[in-house]
């Protein structure tokens, strides 16, 4: 049986998404929980596949979750979307007499409004079940961030739903192996290629964008990220859309830009959501 590697504990949105993935796809796969993005993405050393957070609608895309995927340079076999959505709970008779509130990190960057109109002392968590765990061992003078389908196991004096900044509010997470795996594809697929300067020069940017506008690729998004070896030394995180029947121009672009000195690596072709 397949393992897959996800962050827990159970109950995370990593969870559900797993879970979600499962059962869309009528897999048989065990899951094994990792206390962190960082031990989940690691975890592929031993296990078949890992699901990541990777860009919410809120707060972007996840950081660590790119840059390992890019570092060991695992393939992307599918994606998945869930509908996010935050409460304010604390044990505290009013929310004035809460001091300290858990959140987890990202959830942080989705909760900015509401947690901007009061005078909390922010604890950032690995994970959202981590934050719920803090807050049910606390006094009544923490608060905390947590899922609302959390409220569903817990009980609370206080509680202020929908705290998140936007209603429309929802996570995608990348389902990631270290093999490439056949996938089967319907009408519209994305993809995620790395591209790698060799060498800095004015306008290099400039020239990835004229052949993705050459052959009529549609860019989705891009995002630099460090090379870590020296200051000013960049890699360019690019998703493209595509047709089936363009998958073609995928590899005209990654033989033009090899051609002209670049480093190009395809980390996914996979279905749109």
């Amino acid at each position: 049986m397949k393992k897959l590697a996800v962050l827990g504990p159970k109950g995370t949105y990593s969870d559900i998404a797993a879970q979600k993935y499962i059962k869309d796809n009528n897999l048989d796969i065990e899951i094994i929980y990792y206390p962190s993005i960082l031990k989940t993405a690691i975890a592929l050393d031993n296990l078949d596949l890992a699901i990541l957070p990777f860009e919410n609608t809120l707060d972007g895309f996840v950081i660590e979750s790119m840059d390992n995927i890019i570092a060991h340079n695992f393939k992307i076999i599918s994606q998945v979307k869930l509908d996010i959505d935050f409460a304010f709970v604390t044990n505290a008779k009013r929310i004035e007499d809460c001091k300290n509130v858990y959140c987890q990190f990202k959830a942080y960057g989705q909760c900015i409004d509401f947690i901007s109109k009061y005078d909390f002392n922010i604890v950032k968590t690995e994970s959202n079940s981590q934050t719920v765990e803090k807050i049910n061992a606390s006094d009544n003078s923490f608060g905390a961030i947590i899922p609302i389908h959390s409220l569903n196991d817990n009980k609370y004096n206080l509680v202020i739903n929908h705290v998140a900044d936007r209603a429309h509010n929802e996570t995608r997470f990348f389902i990631v192996s270290k093999d490439k795996t056949d996938i089967k594809y319907y009408d519209d697929v994305d993809a995620s290629i790395v591209i790698t300067i060799k060498e800095d020069r004015p306008g290099v940017l400039f020239e990835i964008l004229k052949e993705l506008n050459e052959l009529e690729i549609n860019m989705n998004s891009i995002m630099s990220r460090p090379m870590k070896t020296e200051m000013g030394k960049y890699k360019f995180y690019i998703e493209l859309s595509l047709k089936i029947n363009t998958l073609n121009k995928l590899e005209k672009l990654t033989n033009e830009l090899i051609s002209r000195g670049f480093l190009v690596d395809i980390l996914g072709v996979y279905n749109v959501l």
